[in-house]
């Protein structure tokens, strides 16, 4: 049993579908839960890039916005932490195009119950850990590159430079732009 709280923030303009939604995530055994709730675009918004919940849990429809509009909003502003977007009724369309957005997951609340919110709040919360493992590696990885004073680079199955860092620049006395689809 995981002992410490999941903080959720329920980003849902209708109070009724909050209380709905908050009521099957507490009948989750084995985790505790600390939920919230804002009805307001802007006002979720603020507390999305706040990055203080571990988890977003927004509203298809929020009045005049969407909430596919808040999810880029959020990811333009850096926010890694998982977003999950409810609607009232299923499309595969709008489920394409919001997991393309960003999202971690959909979810048609007609078809919500305490089993489908746990595995998908289990699930998000597994892959946003893998994906700021990856983007931690990946920084990693690019300060390596960028600051090695040996010539690092990347080149294709043809030997076609396809990124250089930049001692290799100094080295060959090319630069990158100059290096970039060049031959090996």
């Amino acid at each position: 049993m995981n002992t410490s709280p999941i903080k959720i923030l329920i980003v849902e303009d209708d109070e009724d579908d909050f209380f709905i939604t908050k009521e099957y995530i507490e009948r989750i055994k084995n985790q505790q839960f600390v939920i919230d709730w804002c009805p307001l675009y802007t006002e979720a918004l603020k507390k999305i890039c706040s990055k203080e919940y571990a988890l977003y849990l927004v509203d298809y429809y929020l009045g005049a916005r969407t909430g596919l509009q808040l999810l880029k909003e959020a990811i333009a502003s850096d926010c890694e932490e998982p977003v999950v977007l409810l609607t009232g009724r299923g499309d595969h369309t709008m489920d394409i195009e919001v997991i393309q957005a960003g999202a971690y997951d959909y979810l048609v609340k007609a078809e919500l119950s305490t089993e489908k919110l746990e595995r998908c709040i289990r699930y998000s919360m597994e892959k946003a850990q893998a994906v700021k493992a990856l983007r931690e590696n990946e920084r990693k990885f690019r300060n390596i590159f960028e600051r090695s004073k040996d010539m690092v680079f990347v080149a294709d199955e043809n030997f076609i430079f396809k990124n250089v860092n930049p001692a290799a620049e100094v080295l060959l006395e090319y630069t990158k732009e100059e290096l970039i689809q060049q031959n090996f």
